[in-house]
């Protein structure tokens, strides 16, 4: 899917796999790991603070704080960063620093060229193990990870809890800005991450396509505020709320079987390819991070969501609870 992104030197998409069991995940202090895997994924994808802390300094490891919010809260997170954060972190903005200034639509992720060359002089290269963690439980993170991965970098986890966990485990925080030498980055564009508003509209008539929405079940439905100029969802689509993937405060992810049967429950099936949208693809990454954990291999991101959705004329828009 996805092929709004040049390809350079990626060859056909793979044929679907089978969605690994549930039973098979690895689960240690909180950590996930998948130890049957296909080689994309050669590390967790969720580490938790006492294996961060663990590993912390390792000359491979690097560490992204992604903390990102909506303007509403009124929050800065490059001051929060100054103010603190795990040792060894770089602060990367996904609406700065990790997308396409240009494009009409906001949050548009960059090239697999441009990502690369931002992640390069972040300090991040091909050898290293990134990862991404925010101060919301994975709100913005996840979308990080996801860029990462459209860039080609495999080596990528998400740290459940975030800033909260790692602080509430009492691990330290630094002020100190990280000083890493410019990575070699070498950018392996994976267009089949990454839907346009074309190959959804295709899909509609057969449902070819499983379309799984982050937002509130509010928006979802059309009802309460919405920047967009059309309230509702593209029709045939599921709501699983980006925030329905956590429990608990500090917000960490909910076990596999109770993920999966979060997701089971919104009428998901595992056996069929999802893309996953939601209000300009923040949190969509997210759900789509939650379902790679959960052994899914066919999921990629609508990336212009609703932004792009919701603000045009010509596509359908339905406001029932399908």
């Amino acid at each position: 899917m996805g092929n709004r992104e040049r390809k350079i030197g990626v060859g056909a998409r793979p044929a679907r796999q089978k969605p690994l069991s549930v039973k098979r995940l690895l689960v240690d202090n909180r950590s996930m790991s998948q130890p049957d895997s296909p080689p994309e994924i050669p590390v967790p994808l969720l580490v938790s603070s006492v294996w961060l802390a663990q590993h912390l300094g390792e000359p491979d490891l690097r560490i992204v704080d992604a903390s990102w919010y909506l303007p509403a809260a009124e929050r800065d997170p490059q001051a929060e960063f100054a103010a603190g954060h795990i040792p060894g972190a770089v602060h990367l903005d996904l609406s700065s620093d990790l997308a396409d200034p240009d494009a009409p639509v906001r949050n548009t992720l960059a090239s697999p060229e441009a990502l690369g060359a931002r992640f390069a002089r972040a300090g991040i290269g091909t050898e290293h193990h990134v990862v991404v963690y925010d101060r919301l439980g994975g709100f913005s993170a996840g979308r990080v990870w996801w860029s990462l991965r459209c860039a080609g970098h495999r080596r990528t986890s998400l740290l459940d809890g975030g800033l909260q966990a790692w602080t509430l485990d009492e691990q330290p925080l630094s002020d100190r800005a990280a000083e890493h030498a410019p990575g070699k980055f070498e950018v392996d564009p994976q267009p089949q991450l990454l839907s346009d508003l074309s190959q959804v509209l295709e899909s509609l008539p057969d449902r070819s396509l499983q379309i799984v929405d982050a937002r509130s079940a509010a928006r979802f439905r059309g009802e309460g505020p919405e920047p967009a100029r059309h309230r509702g969802h593209i029709p045939g689509s599921l709501n699983v709320p980006y925030n329905a993937n956590l429990q608990a405060d500090p917000p960490r992810f909910k076990d596999p079987e109770s993920l999966r049967q979060t997701y089971e429950r919104a009428g998901v099936r595992f056996d069929r390819p999802i893309v996953t949208t939601c209000g300009s693809g923040v949190t969509a990454s997210l759900n789509a991070f939650v379902l790679t954990l959960l052994g899914h291999r066919d999921v990629s991101v609508y990336d212009g969501s609703w932004a792009e959705w919701g603000n045009r004329d010509d596509v359908p828009v339905a406001r029932d609870r399908e």
